[in-house]
């Protein structure tokens, strides 16, 4: 199986909560050059959310958590960018994003004075010739970027070098996330055989496990280092994996074919529509209840 022909669910690989409108800004002073100004998460309905031939004097990185779109620079090359992508929009140069017209496009993103990126550009720790870098939908990131906002938010000035560093870390973290996404894994079939089966057996936990075992003695792989390789590509455990992909037909059978709790308990192979709305909030963060009157 290529990796062209098999895209994990994105939308499931997001912590609960991510996609959201959350954002912070922190006004600049004398004791806060080279400071982080603004930090959060956004949702983008549309390419009205875009902008073109822009240019800044600050320093953002844009985080792409859902949707598509085109990033233009400054020599006016077009990028296809994704989620799982994350831009880098150098300061005192011209460039463009323009969202696809579908409405998805959430993001997380990071807004530094100028001068924190030119230093960065110097010591090579921002590479100024790689404006997309392409780490894939890492929870890891996307905790620092939480913990950024909340600092941001609530921290006191004194608080705001320690923030910088917070930032400084988060952008070599995805650079480190691009440059091992470059490198070729090679257990990436069995992640890709797993997420399927996975997927596609969610209410059949005993074929499972005897289809997964059959599958790491084929390669070679002890259930712990499968645990390693899988959570590494894909930022859940197999567990947390399929917990997610149920939670998600669950989703889908209450809000297309509006099925109660206990319907959905039996569809899937819980013990009990307790068991079943439980672990539901749990994911979801809210009852099945609240989320009938959602959709």
């Amino acid at each position: 199986m290529s990796e062209a022909a098999f895209q994990f669910p994105v939308d499931l690989l997001l912590p609960p909560g991510t996609l959201r409108q959350d954002v912070a800004y922190r006004t600049g002073g004398p004791r806060m050059r080279s400071g982080v100004r603004s930090v959060g998460f956004v949702l983008k309905p549309g390419q009205a959310s875009g902008y073109r031939d822009r240019v800044l004097d600050d320093f953002v990185l844009v985080y792409v958590l859902r949707g598509a779109g085109v990033f233009t620079d400054d020599r006016g090359q077009n990028v296809r960018v994704e989620a799982g992508c994350a831009i880098q929009m150098l300061p005192g140069r011209k460039h463009s994003v323009v969202q696809d017209p579908d409405g998805r496009w959430a993001e997380a993103y990071l807004l530094v004075d100028g001068t924190f990126a030119r230093e960065l550009v110097r010591v090579g720790a921002i590479d100024a010739a790689r404006l997309v870098l392409r780490p894939g939908i890492d929870v890891s990131i996307i905790e620092r970027f939480n913990d950024l906002l909340h600092d941001l938010k609530f921290g006191t000035d004194e608080s705001m070098p320690q923030v910088l560093a917070r930032a400084h870390e988060t952008v070599v973290a995805l650079h480190t996330a691009d440059r091992r996404s470059r490198v070729p894994e090679p257990h990436a079939a069995v992640v890709e055989a797993a997420c399927q089966m996975l997927t596609h057996d969610i209410d059949l936990r005993a074929t499972l496990d005897v289809e997964l075992s059959a599958l790491l003695e084929q390669h070679g792989l002890s259930y712990e280092r499968f645990r390693k390789v899988f959570r590494a590509k894909t930022g859940l455990s197999p567990g947390d994996y399929r917990i997610r992909r149920r939670i998600d037909r669950a989703r889908a059978l209450i809000a297309q074919e509006r099925l109660s709790n206990k319907q959905v308990a039996y569809a899937l192979g819980y013990e009990d529509p307790f068991t079943f709305s439980k672990q539901f909030k749990k994911v979801v963060g809210v009852s099945p209840e609240v989320f009938r009157t959602m959709v």
